[in-house]
């Protein structure tokens, strides 16, 4: 079961993905225990700062994804450039910028370090 500090340490670990990177729903869901949909469904109700960030395992922006405060118009893949992932015309993310669970663990193991 998913507990609010699983919800939290998602939160966190978007919040300091590096420039340049890129993580997935599922990427996150294996991080906390629960399913990439259930991640999806948070990061769309969450208030997850740079949830853009957040792809699917092919590295395009979720059909589903929506601005958590209802504001429209901005361009996910446009945002990713800015942040200096490398995405295609097609609005595909680089793979070799994407973080991997391995990598979120690492991440939120220097998260909790930083705190102590």
């Amino acid at each position: 079961m998913t507990t609010e500090a699983d919800w939290d340490l998602v939160r966190r670990v978007v919040a300091a993905l590096p420039e340049g990177t890129w993580t997935s729903y599922g990427d996150l869901a294996e991080l906390i225990g629960t399913g990439p949909r259930q991640v999806g469904a948070f990061m769309k109700d969450g208030d997850v700062q740079r949830a853009y960030r957040v792809l699917t395992a092919g590295g395009t922006v979720s059909e589903g994804f929506r601005w958590s405060d209802g504001r429209s118009g901005r361009d996910v893949p446009e945002l990713l450039r800015e942040d200096g992932v490398t995405v295609s015309a097609k609005g595909r993310a680089d793979r070799s910028q994407r973080m991997s669970v391995y990598d979120l663990k690492l991440l939120a193991n220097e998260l909790e370090q930083d705190e102590a």
